[in-house]
């Protein structure tokens, strides 16, 4: 187990096992097991892509350029896709590091509205 999961790699790979073999949904694992629906969604989506090695914790924070950033809050505000579609078309670790972006920029539009445009665009490309 690491600081960032409660839950074990084995134990993951057991609860994603559980769902994909349709022995329980994902909201009765979510209460048997003290997790979170979106912990174990994510969990499958990664274990998906990447096999048991994709459960594991990583020891490093993902880095994302400016225009993958600023591409996936755009797509989710225009609605091209819910927070898991746009976190696999881009590769985003987690729903919760896209849901951070969207806030920085939805904030910053917010103090800048009046402002020109090429103003605005400044302030959240550094921002995001």
């Amino acid at each position: 187990m690491s600081k960032r999961s409660p839950k074990s790699v084995e134990e993951k790979l057991e609860i994603v096992q559980r769902l994909l073999n349709h022995e329980k949904s994902v909201s009765q694992l979510s209460k048997l097991y003290g997790v979170s629906e979106s912990a174990i969604n994510s969990w499958k989506m990664k274990y998906e892509k990447d096999g048991v090695v994709g459960l594991k914790e990583s020891r490093t924070w993902n880095s994302y350029s400016k225009e993958v950033k600023e591409q996936a809050v755009l797509d989710y505000l225009y609605r091209k896709g819910s927070l898991t579609d746009i976190c696999q078309k881009y590769d985003i670790s987690a729903h919760s590091v896209l849901e951070k972006w969207i806030k920085r920029y939805n904030r910053a539009l917010y103090f800048l509205r009046g402002c020109d445009i090429s103003l605005q665009k400044t302030v959240v490309n550094g921002l995001i």
